[in-house]
């Protein structure tokens, strides 16, 4: 709009809003772009030359290339089924999002900068700087439209997979959020017990993939058990099984899950009054029950039911000595919670571990064992992957743009969850946690010489690092 102020002509940026009080639309004069004169025609304003030069793209010549070449050869299948759901753009923000809350943890704020001295920036979004406002938007863009994000989730899977794969579904982990306007963020029951404003998160792993396959946001106040027949529901896939931690157990909680006739194995507290340690306090135990290795130790297990109900106990006889010995230890250096007489009731429980389930299809009792460990594997990478991420709070006012950033984690996790397995594969978890990898990478880079990218040099002792995790671009 042209405007003219003391016999002085002004060009200014102007918007239209609808005013829900006065019921229409109603203009908003922004910033002033410029004068107009007869002598020079329009003159552009100083500070608004200097924002549009900020929005260009800063020119660099020295890239970061180890985050970008890592990410990308542990995602290569997953982005190209992101792209095929949200298309190129949407695809590559998300993808640069992602690649900066795994590599710096970063907010919107500082992903502009960060994206523009990453290499990613030549292959994703290169052609624009990546502004907080044009994140925001892709991300409430992408949170609205929760068939797109569920599409693509299942394109995660094999085919096949959604009748032949297991399934693991984690008990959901919660966010703290503070936002007065989120409105699905509510005080409800955590572990901290500080009942403060959250959201929760709903997560499905399959576990021949040893990955997660599936995320699902939920109103802080809302139980797990309310939330687990539609999160199977929705992923359309069979052989779900719940696998909670040992505070979950309790009657109203598994009667509300067989009269959902949901699957589930939960364990039990060891001073649980229905576990029957009958078995293990006879002289001849051995003679009786039954055992099956696992990780080459030695594990007894006996069955038996209690109204209706299938539990299984399993003894662990280095776990059993390990925990006899720790606890005669604290007699010694802690006997005001220590005694040899609490040492003699709880002798019979050591290195025990109590189960109840319901499958559907027949489960020995090696594989009620395993899928319960697996879940203690799970539950240990992703808090690592939550202290790592710093995806425990979220400042998020908008519920879409909540959506969006929680798919970009989910991306994030899904690199981080197949960097830990390529460690554990090469044996090398004993020496080197994900975060370790990323932070090595940090020190690759790209420099352009005369127009074309070299790679800096390298030590021999990272490239064999590189190697044994098979990532071919940084050997």
């Amino acid at each position: 709009e042209i405007k003219c102020i003391k016999g002085k002509y002004y060009k200014y940026e102007v918007s239209h809003k609808y005013d829900p009080e006065r019921k229409r639309s109603v203009k908003k004069t922004g910033r002033l772009l410029g004068k107009i004169t007869e002598k020079d025609g329009f003159v552009p304003s100083s500070k608004n030359l200097l924002r549009d030069a900020i929005k260009e793209l800063p020119k660099v010549d020295i890239k970061i290339y180890g985050i970008y070449a890592l990410f990308n050869e542990l995602l290569k299948d997953e982005i190209v089924s992101l792209k095929s759901v949200f298309g190129d753009k949407t695809s590559e923000q998300l993808l640069s999002f992602a690649l900066m809350r795994w590599a710096y943890q970063s907010p919107i704020k500082r992903l502009a900068d960060y994206h523009s001295h990453d290499f990613c920036s030549e292959f994703w979004s290169n052609d624009r700087l990546l502004s907080d406002k044009e994140i925001t938007s892709t991300l409430k863009n992408v949170g609205e439209n929760r068939e797109l994000a569920l599409q693509w989730m299942k394109k995660l899977l094999p085919e096949g997979a959604s009748e032949n794969e297991n399934f693991v579904l984690m008990d959901s982990t919660h966010a703290i959020s503070a936002s007065e306007h989120l409105l699905i963020n509510s005080k409800g029951y955590n572990p901290n017990f500080d009942f403060e404003k959250q959201v929760r998160l709903m997560y499905m792993f399959a576990q021949g993939l040893k990955r997660p396959v599936y995320y699902r946001l939920i109103n802080g106040n809302i139980t797990d058990i309310a939330s687990m027949s539609l999160c199977i529901k929705e992923m359309e896939v069979e052989n779900v099984i719940y696998i909670a931690d040992k505070g979950f157990y309790s009657d109203d909680n598994i009667s509300a899950m067989d009269s959902r006739k949901l699957q589930y194995i939960i364990p039990l507290r060891r001073r649980n009054a229905i576990v029957n340690y009958n078995p293990l306090l006879q002289a001849d135990f051995k003679k009786t029950n039954k055992y099956f290795i696992y990780q080459n130790r030695i594990i007894w297990y006996y069955e038996y039911e209690n109204a209706g109900r299938k539990y299984t106990t399993f003894l662990d006889e280095r776990l059993r000595v390990e925990e006899e010995q720790d606890y005669l230890q604290r007699i010694e250096t802690h006997p005001e919670k220590y005694s040899i007489d609490g040492y003699r009731q709880r002798l019979h429980t050591f290195g025990t571990l109590t189960l109840v389930h319901y499958t559907t299809s027949p489960q020995s009792a090696k594989q009620i064992y395993e899928a319960y460990k697996q879940r203690n594997e799970i539950e240990m990478m992703f808090d690592s992957y939550k202290n790592f991420l710093g995806a425990d709070k979220t400042y998020m006012q908008n519920r879409f743009v909540l959506e969006g950033w929680i798919l970009v984690n989910f991306i994030a996790m899904i690199a981080y969850y197949k960097l830990y397995d390529r460690l554990k594969n090469a044996k090398m978890l004993t020496k080197f946690s994900p975060k370790d990898i990323i932070e090595t990478e940090k020190a690759t880079y790209q420099l352009k010489i005369n127009g074309v990218w070299h790679r800096s040099e390298m030590t021999k002792k990272t490239q064999g690092i590189f190697k044994k995790i098979d990532v071919g671009d940084l050997t």
